[in-house]
C-alpha cells in the first residue's frame, strides 16, 4: 500500500471521522496507481481541492463519496508536468463540446475547468468503475451535485472522452 499522509486541517470531531473514513479506505482498497499526491489535508465544510497538497472536505461522511472525492482530487495530479497534453485535449474536447456550460453546478466555473473537468469525471468514474462495479460508479457519478453537465457527459459520452484520455493521458486508465 502506498504511504499516504493525512493531516486536520483544525482537529476537529467532523475532521477526525474522515480522517478514519479515508484510512479505512486506503486499507480495503488498492488505490496505489491512482495515487499522485501523497499529502491529503481534511477540513470541515472545505472545497475539495487537488494543489499544492489535496484538501478534501470532512463532510464526505459516506465511503462511495468520500471514495470518489480522493480519487477525483488525485486526478488533477495527471496535469502536474503535462500541461502541452491538457491544452492539447482541451483543444480536442472543444471540437466535441463546443458550447460547454460554464456555470457551476453544471460547469467547472471557467470554461477551461470545463473542459479540464471532462477529463477528470471521467478518470473518476473509470476508476470507481474498476474499483466497485459498473452500476454503482454510475450511480456515484452522477448522483454528485457537482459539475453535473460534466459528470453526465462523463456517462453519456464516454467514448468520446476516452479517446482523448487515451491520446494524452494513457497511463491514467
Amino acid at each position: 500500500m502506498t504511504q499516504v499522509s493525512i493531516s486536520l486541517k483544525n482537529n476537529s470531531e467532523k475532521e477526525q471521522i474522515a480522517k478514519n473514513l479515508l484510512e479505512k479506505i486506503l486499507k480495503k482498497y488498492q488505490l496505489d496507481k491512482w495515487i499522485l499526491c501523497h499529502d491529503i489535508i481534511i477540513e470541515w465544510n472545505a472545497t475539495g481541492k487537488a494543489f499544492p497538497t489535496i484538501r478534501l472536505s470532512a463532510w464526505q461522511d459516506n465511503e462511495e463519496r468520500m471514495l470518489a472525492q480522493f480519487l477525483h482530487e488525485q486526478f488533477h495530479w495527471i496535469e502536474k508536468g503535462k500541461e502541452e497534453q491538457m491544452k492539447n485535449a482541451i483543444m480536442e474536447l472543444k471540437k466535441t463540446f463546443p458550447d460547454v456550460p460554464i456555470d457551476k453546478p453544471e460547469g467547472g466555473g471557467s470554461e477551461e475547468s470545463t473542459y479540464n473537468h471532462l477529463i477528470v469525471c471521467r478518470l473518476e468514474l473509470l476508476a470507481l468503475k474498476e474499483i466497485l462495479g459498473d452500476e454503482v460508479a454510475k450511480r456515484i457519478v452522477s448522483g454528485n451535485k457537482n459539475y453535473t453537465w460534466i459528470r453526465r457527459m462523463a456517462v453519456e459520452k464516454a467514448s468520446d472522452i476516452d479517446l482523448v484520455i487515451n491520446k494524452y493521458f494513457p497511463a491514467s486508465i
